[in-house]
């Protein structure tokens, strides 16, 4: 028991374990920024491309800003605790308003192109995320 307590108390490898994290998160999102770029034609707010949003906004906000928030608590340990909530809050809500402009992306190209919302499983899951995603900030 006394070592793991002494490891929780200095984490060597911590640095490390962020910075590829860090490079990970990055990498997911521009794999999935050329993805959509190379393959599904790029992204914009208007026309067919419209669509692609929101896979973008998923995976920064609901991906990688979310799990930047997480490790707050965690990289800046020295740091005012004040200081770290703050950061934490913010990282929160940015991480849900990017998430929230894919929602809407995706509704409002249904609703251009005459599509029925909420058909899928993957739909239904991802507004139960979401969901989950606000009440859980309510609660804290």
């Amino acid at each position: 028991m006394e070592s793991r307590a002494g490891l929780a108390a200095t984490p060597g490898a911590l640095p490390y374990y962020v910075a590829f994290s860090q490079l990970l998160g990055l990498t997911v999102v521009a794999m999935t920024g050329a993805w959509l770029g190379l393959y599904r034609g790029g992204i914009a707010w208007e026309g067919a491309l419209q669509f692609n949003v929101h896979p973008l906004c998923m995976v920064i906000g609901l991906i990688f800003l979310q799990g930047d928030a997480l490790l707050v608590y965690r990289v800046f340990r020295n740091e005012a605790k004040r200081t770290t909530k703050v950061l934490h809050g913010l990282l929160h809500v940015f991480a849900f308003i990017i998430a929230l402009v894919g929602v809407v992306a995706v509704f409002d190209y249904h609703r251009k192109k005459g599509y029925a919302d909420l058909y899928s499983l993957h739909s239904w899951c991802g507004i139960l995320v979401c969901i989950l995603f606000f009440v859980q900030g309510q609660v804290q």
